[in-house]
């Protein structure tokens, strides 16, 4: 039976990181780098994750806060590395073409 509760609580961390990290990402792509902005979305964020860890410690006490954010940190590491090689990739797609041009620029 307590496995499946912190499964559960697992899994709802899971999803909070989810939410959390999709609204993070969508407010970047629509505010840039405005970071007074960013960070006042935050404020529909935040409760998400909040709400997670309360829910589990109503539900499993320390124990389930704990499933929450084990939950939580899984997605997070799973999304930057993704986000990471992601970007890491658009980086070296825009130095190659730079260094083309580049070489474009001399030979003229």
């Amino acid at each position: 039976m307590a496995i499946i509760i912190y499964a559960g609580l697992f899994i709802l961390g899971f999803i909070a990181g989810l939410i959390y990290f999709w609204h993070m990402w969508k407010s970047i792509g629509t505010y840039g780098a405005n970071k007074s902005k960013i960070l006042s979305s935050m404020i529909f964020r935040a409760p998400v994750v909040i709400a997670a860890a309360l829910l589990g410690y109503v539900v499993a006490k320390f124990e389930g806060i704990i499933a929450v954010l084990i939950g939580f940190t899984t997605f997070q590491i799973i999304f930057l590395v993704k986000k990471g090689s992601q970007l890491k990739k658009e980086l070296e797609e825009e130095a190659l073409k730079e260094e083309n041009l580049e070489k474009i620029d001399s030979k003229d």
